[in-house]
């Protein structure tokens, strides 16, 4: 039923009059629709569920404040920039350790959240049908696969929802309540920081008054987070992957993400070729390639025409607007290592599908359940096919690997994914440096498969190769250490071990070899001393307790 607007309504519905309209919120009809909705979820992603851990999984317990004991407060520290993601996380680990299933439901049961609150924010501007539809795109498009069934991408789903909160406060004029939850989003992840960018839009393109103390919050939040970001940057000892990526300038990543955008908008329009490491060629000019200068002429008038028709109020296009908005902390001059990531949509998508909301209002009622209905099978048998390629390592890295083909770390992943099969894992390394010599990483576990195979001389090349294509690490320096350890050179073992702690001294691995080849000189005033963890340093107590075994070994000097 529609009803007047009241004072406090927002006014976003406005379509050239000057009395706009709210649709009213009946539970009833929520409770229902967003029932079909969460059946549906579960259906899209069922064979999700027994997936394995894939690509950055590991690093989840890799940390020692997750995998650690304890409530988890430790995770609250300068050097995490996503506290609140890690903290469920580290509540995961205690729940079931490193199983994935739990992990997997978390990540199911937020994504059915987040098209639940996506429905109610349809709800309360467009009319109840057109908005379950809005849901049900949100909510089953297999372009969402990707932030869903990736387990490390909780981040953006967490935050996502956060962030629907803060819409649906400020929606209704609970101002306190909306820069609460705006906060709350930047401690699951920073890439929302752009949604006050989006709020304002909303704003200004209704030609209201922007209400300056709620602003000031939200873009005192953003400011805040932003700095908190480029600081832990600028600090880093190694190159992070975002804001100084070797290699990649300022202006070129942006000339690419005029064209990464279209990839986007393509996806979401035909979700074809889903791939997790697509190969995006870095734009050195607007010629180079050609496509470049097309990409970003097309991407600016596109932007002016939904410029001009909101400024005509109407709404499809200020959602529309917010698209790009939200998109722009990982699509505009922030250079990150990555050039396309399918799950930096998913925010992004609540605006897309809103936009198509409006559209699809217009149309009657009847054609559009036979599109509704049609599109809902088409979408669910996507999203489960796209779930199958998750399954485990194996045919995860087999998918890439079959769409990125001259990308060396599709061939990385698929020789870890086949560790099982030394011989097999050997065949793509070797693949893999043939498509990109100048890949640290494929050298590195190349010279690892060396090592396991019983040639430590041709290792330690690949290891000094290794070296000198990047920076160094800890990690590079322990590679060479156990090199030199394998062809019995203790003292550049020695060195190569003390050189790893030098650079960090938290290395677990670098600090336990370094106690190994004292002990193997039975030096145990050395194993003990070279056993003392700086207490700055926090581990996870298996490593711990593998320390102090060696010490005890040792004997106390």
């Amino acid at each position: 039923m529609l009803r007047q607007a009241d004072s406090t309504a927002c006014k976003l519905t406005a379509r050239h009059a000057d009395a706009p309209a709210v649709f009213s919120f009946r539970w009833e009809d929520f409770q229902w629709q967003s029932g079909v909705i969460g059946l549906l979820v579960l259906l899209a992603y069922a064979n999700s569920l027994g997936s394995s851990f894939h690509f950055d999984d590991a690093a989840i317990f890799a940390d020692p404040y997750i995998a650690g004991p304890g409530f988890g407060w430790g995770i609250f520290r300068l050097e995490q920039t996503r506290p609140l993601t890690y903290l469920t996380f580290h509540w995961n680990f205690l729940a079931n350790g490193q199983s994935p299933l739990l992990y997997h439901w978390v990540s199911l049961l937020l994504h059915a959240a987040n098209s639940m609150l996506v429905l109610a924010l349809a709800r309360r501007y467009i009319a109840p049908f057109a908005a379950g539809c809005v849901a049900l795109i949100f909510a089953l498009h297999p372009l969402q696969t990707e932030s869903v069934t990736y387990v490390f991408a909780r981040s953006t789903l967490l935050s996502t929802h956060l962030a629907l909160w803060t819409l649906w406060f400020y929606a209704r004029g609970k101002y306190f309540g909306s820069a609460v939850f705006f906060g709350l989003s930047l401690l699951a992840k920073e890439e929302t920081i752009a949604l006050p960018g989006f709020i304002l839009v909303w704003e200004l393109f209704e030609r209201r008054r922007p209400k300056s103390g709620y602003f000031a919050a939200l873009f005192g939040f953003a400011a805040l987070a932003a700095s908190r970001l480029f600081y832990l940057i600028l600090r880093a000892p190694v190159v992070p992957g975002v804001g100084r990526v070797r290699g990649i300038s300022t202006g070129h990543y942006l000339l690419t993400q005029c064209r990464v955008l279209w990839i986007y908008l393509r996806l979401m329009a035909a979700p074809v070729g889903l791939n997790l490491d697509r190969d995006v060629p870095v734009s050195l000019s607007l010629l180079t390639p050609w496509t470049t200068l097309a990409a970003a002429l097309t991407l600016l008038a596109l932007l002016v025409g939904l410029t001009w028709l909101a400024w005509k109020k109407h709404p499809e296009a200020i959602w529309a607007l917010g698209f790009f908005v939200l998109l722009a902390p990982s699509s505009s001059v922030v250079a990150q290592a990555d050039m396309a990531y399918e799950h930096r949509t998913y925010l992004p998508m609540v605006c897309a599908a809103m936009a198509l909301g409006f559209l699809l209002e217009r149309m009657p009622r009847r054609n559009l359940a036979v599109a509704i209905a049609l599109l809902v099978p088409a979408m669910l048998a996507g999203t489960i096919a796209r779930n199958a390629d998750w399954y485990d390592e194996k045919t995860f890295w087999a998918d890439i690997a079959a769409k990125s083909p001259n990308k060396g770390r599709s061939w990385l992943g698929l020789a870890r994914a086949y560790g099982d099969d030394p011989a097999q894992a050997r065949q793509y390394l070797e693949r893999g440096l043939t498509v990109d010599p100048r890949n640290a990483e494929l050298h590195t576990n190349y010279g690892i498969a060396m090592l396991v195979a019983g040639e430590p001389a041709e290792a330690l090349a690949h290891f000094q190769r290794a070296l000198a294509l990047t920076e160094e690490t800890a990690d590079r320096w322990n590679n060479i250490g156990a090199a030199y350890f394998r062809m019995n050179n203790i003292n550049g073992a020695r060195e190569g071990f003390q050189r790893a702690l030098n650079l960090d001294p938290c290395s677990f691995n670098g600090r336990r070899n370094l106690m190994m080849v004292y002990s193997h000189q039975e030096d145990p005033h050395a194993v003990w001393q070279a056993g003392e963890v700086p207490s700055t340093c926090t581990m996870i107590p298996s490593q711990s307790n593998e320390l102090e075994i060696l010490r005890r070994r040792a004997g106390q000097p």
